[in-house]
């Protein structure tokens, strides 16, 4: 009998053997970024995403899209997927051939020093040219957040808000603020966001960038700061929530983050800044902290000058006293396993062993104390006492 022929080896699945519809459902789930990457790597990812799509964009448009503009004869009007402003101070001549025909500037420049009248004509004459109607992502958050190793001063900060809130408003009323799903954001004490939070009800993900003027009076900081924080993180629908505290007035006051929707928090910023998550879906606490001062890093109010190398976790930025029933689905704190230990017991018992879990946290850390000598200094045995509604400030 003749021998049989092996049949050839069955090559191994990839991306690109999986049906177009398949994989048009996959890149739903991907960032613009991730996109941007993906269309590099062939002709037909190339062809199936920046072909169909411009991927993303300056505001306001920089001088070589615009040059492309007028050399063209016409312009294929794809629908963007992510916009941003960087408000960048790079200095660049209007007529690229003709350098000595305009004075240099910068979108810094423009920003800050354009009336509010002439901003609107600026943002409605360019997003005139945009589609946005499948507009996914919004950056709107600066390059830089100093001006000559300051940060910024309250009349740029009003300038950069002035132009997002117009921005935002020029994208709300064409009614694309619905199809965004991660919107990031530098705000002050003001908090403009809070009249857009309504409009986004399909965020994945959603970034404050929080630079407050220094100094801030004791009733601006209790009745308009706190108020207007607490109620965008209230309205947010996003279940990632990421908070950066740039700069803010330091006052020992708790924020009460009241959310349905968070499922991961995320917080940088200094060791006093308080936060008390009242969040049913949370899942995962990750903080950020200073930990390149060497013996100088830990700000936690009243610390020890000579206790400041390592970071007291679950006190610093945020209370994990404060999660005992409030945040019943949460599995992760600062790195620490937490989700073994139940609610469903007395706090004081619920506190004493998640006490032994973040004292073996500290000692993984590099910290010497013995427990006692560290629950004196690094935790707190009492339970949280906090309003009930956002805005109220004991």
């Amino acid at each position: 009998k003749d021998a049989k022929v092996p049949s050839p080896p069955v090559a191994p699945p990839t991306l690109l053997t999986l049906p177009h519809c398949a994989i048009s459902r996959l890149l739903l789930c991907l960032d613009v970024d991730s996109l941007e990457r993906l269309s590099a790597t062939c002709s037909y990812f190339d062809q199936m995403i920046a072909g169909k799509f411009l991927l993303t964009m300056s505001l306001p448009f920089p001088v070589g899209f615009i040059k492309e503009l007028m050399d063209g004869d016409s312009f294929d009007k794809k629908p963007l997927l992510k916009l941003r402003c960087r408000k960048t101070r790079d200095e660049y001549n209007t007529f690229l051939d003709i350098p000595d025909y305009s004075e240099p500037s910068s979108f810094h420049k423009i920003i800050t020093s354009i009336s509010v009248e002439m901003m609107d004509y600026l943002l409605s004459s360019q997003m005139s040219l945009l589609s946005l109607h499948k507009l996914r992502e919004l950056d709107l958050v600066p390059d830089s957040v100093k001006q000559e190793d300051r940060l910024l001063g309250q009349r740029i900060m009003d300038s950069y808000s002035n132009f997002d809130c117009s921005l935002l408003q020029h994208i709300s009323r064409l009614g694309s603020l619905r199809c965004l799903t991660r919107l990031d954001v530098l705000v002050d004490q003001n908090m403009y966001l809070e009249q857009f939070m309504a409009e986004l009800p399909n965020l994945l993900e959603l970034g404050l960038n929080i630079l407050t003027r220094p100094g801030l009076s004791k009733h601006v900081y209790l009745h308009e700061y706190i108020p207007r924080l607490e109620a965008i993180v209230a309205a947010s629908k996003a279940p990632v929530l990421k908070v950066t505290v740039v700069a803010e007035t330091r006052r020992q006051v708790n924020k009460v983050f009241r959310n349905n929707y968070v499922k991961k928090l995320v917080l940088t910023g200094p060791c006093t800044f308080n936060v008390v998550p009242v969040m049913e879906r949370l899942q995962e606490v990750v903080v950020n902290l200073e930990t390149t001062l060497l013996d100088n890093n830990c700000t936690y109010w009243k610390s020890k000058s000579d206790d400041r190398g390592l970071h007291r976790a679950g006190l610093c930025c945020v209370n994990i006293g404060a999660v005992y029933e409030n945040c019943p689905n949460l599995e992760r704190f600062m790195g620490v396993e937490v989700g073994m230990v139940s609610h469903k017991q007395t706090f004081n018992k619920w506190n004493i062993r998640m006490k032994k879990r973040f004292y073996d946290d500290y000692l993984q850390q590099g910290g010497a104390k013995e427990m006692k000598a560290w629950a004196k200094t690094r935790w707190d045995s009492r339970r949280p006492v906090f309003p009930e509604n956002i805005g109220v400030v004991n």
